[in-house]
């Protein structure tokens, strides 16, 4: 007598209770930024829209038009989403300003309303060498939200230098 052992397709992931706080970006958005570009230096502030998207209910696709200090008009795509393997928020940013692609790992808070996310990138004091970088992203309502960028200095202390205001249009 034999047996047949059954083979099944891979099944999709499903998206899950952590993938909904995900729907709190999707949207249309208007985009304040202010930044220091160099200690001492005073605030630069600019324009920019966001359109925000789902892939799948698992995946939060940003596309960000807009302008840099000194006029430089740019794109950038920011994609989050949380994976079920490693249990951890998980993501991206790239543009077309800088070759290198930053990959986020992120945590939400308990109560929900901040996700904080780590990477390492090229170090914006000295060429050659990394630093770690946070992107702090806060729901103040269902229409505005804020990130907050900080650099992480040689003492070890988060340095703030990029604050965007996103607001809902």
């Amino acid at each position: 007598m034999s047996t047949q052992t059954e083979q099944t397709e891979p099944q999709p992931t499903k998206p899950i209770e952590q993938h909904k706080w995900l729907e709190n970006l999707l949207g249309e958005w208007k985009v304040t930024t202010s930044m220091i570009m160099a200690p001492g230096e005073p605030e630069v502030t600019c324009e920019s829209t966001e359109t925000v998207r789902s892939l799948g209910g698992l995946w939060s696709i940003a596309e960000n038009n807009g302008e840099m200090p000194g006029g430089m008009r740019a794109t950038s795509y920011t994609v989050l989403g949380y994976d079920v393997s490693f249990n951890e928020y998980r993501g991206c940013f790239y543009g077309d300003m800088s070759s290198h692609l930053w990959k986020y790992v992120g945590k939400l808070s308990d109560d929900g309303k901040t996700m904080t996310l780590d990477c390492e990138g090229p170090s914006m004091v000295v060429d050659g060498e990394t630093a770690n970088y946070r992107d702090v992203i806060e729901l103040i309502d269902s229409n505005n939200r804020t990130m907050t960028s900080y650099g992480q200095d040689d003492k070890g202390e988060w340095q703030q230098f990029m604050k965007s205001h996103y607001t809902r249009v």
